[in-house]
């Protein structure tokens, strides 16, 4: 017989096919959005980073007070995003996602905090980072302020800044738009940390700023301080400062760099972005050989 192509995924540690029902109205991620989640790109069935990704899961875990101690452990995840990658028949990089949800019962007072938890792998159409051949055209949404909170840095089931400006950035005909935080100041974007250069400084919001702590900028600022590169951690950036940098790109964990030709009449060169992106599979291969 052929292999079947149905799809799996596993919830608390057991695996079931795509599609099947496995919450009641009940669940707190649908009612609340009471939970978080990590994005992790996969190479050979090797989560990349992961080390990073879990402790920035069971940090924001702790923010939100769900029991960190029911979590599986770090090397038990892996063999579960394995089983699940070899089980989808998977055979170029996967996106491995985990959400973390408050287990059923209570109104906005939990009964519990209990975890449950979930992982979904689906496949990309690549191996290692590929930066993007056509750079990004870019815009601004300014409809929905992301103010810094204790849950700022983290992926939270909330997301309403950033869907907003999803419908704004399809309406509008971009790739991409800058978010505002509270001060007035571009933090990051729908997806993605931001970063800017200018004079071979390089430039990025902190993380005060109320951007994600997105591990691919960790990689991106540890690349900078391997390779000499002054770097530079600010408030966030005005349109006048991005207008006036020499290169502008973004970075998340499963696109890895992706450059931008394009913000308002402004045109960028892309030199660091391929340098960043070569040494990130210079990394991959160190991590999976």
């Amino acid at each position: 017989m052929p292999p079947s192509n149905k799809k799996h995924l596993i919830l608390n540690g057991h695996q079931y096919e795509c599609g099947k029902a496995l919450f009641t109205h009940e669940n707190r991620a649908f009612r609340y959005g009471d939970g978080l989640f990590e994005t992790i790109r996969c190479h050979k069935t090797i989560p990349l980073f992961f080390d990073q990704h879990y402790d920035r899961l069971i940090r924001g875990m702790a923010i939100l007070k769900l029991s960190v101690a029911d979590l599986p452990g770090p090397d038990m995840f892996k063999s579960y995003i394995e089983r699940l990658i070899v089980r989808n028949r998977i055979f170029y990089d996967a996106r491995v996602r985990i959400s973390v949800f408050r287990r059923s019962g209570g109104l906005y007072t939990p009964e519990n905090n209990r975890p449950a938890w979930l992982i979904e792998a689906t496949p990309l159409p690549n191996k290692g980072f590929l930066l993007n051949d056509r750079g990004l055209k870019i815009g601004t949404f300014d409809g929905f302020p992301k103010a810094w909170s204790l849950t700022a840095p983290f992926k939270t089931l909330s997301a309403t800044p950033y869907i907003l400006a999803g419908i704004y950035k399809k309406e509008n005909h971009l790739d991409d738009c800058l978010i505002l935080n509270q001060n007035k100041k571009w933090i990051e974007t729908i997806s993605s940390n931001l970063f800017w250069t200018k004079d071979q400084v390089l430039y990025t919001p902190s993380v005060a700023a109320g951007c994600v702590d997105g591990i691919m900028r960790k990689q991106v600022l540890r690349f900078a301080a391997l390779n000499n590169i002054p770097a530079k951690e600010t408030t966030g950036a005005t349109k006048e400062e991005l207008l006036n940098a020499d290169e502008l790109f973004l970075s998340n964990a499963i696109q890895g760099i992706q450059w931008v030709v394009a913000f308002e009449n402004k045109r960028y060169y892309n030199r660091l972005p391929k340098v960043i992106t070569q040494w990130l599979n210079e990394e991959i291969s160190k991590i999976t050989s």
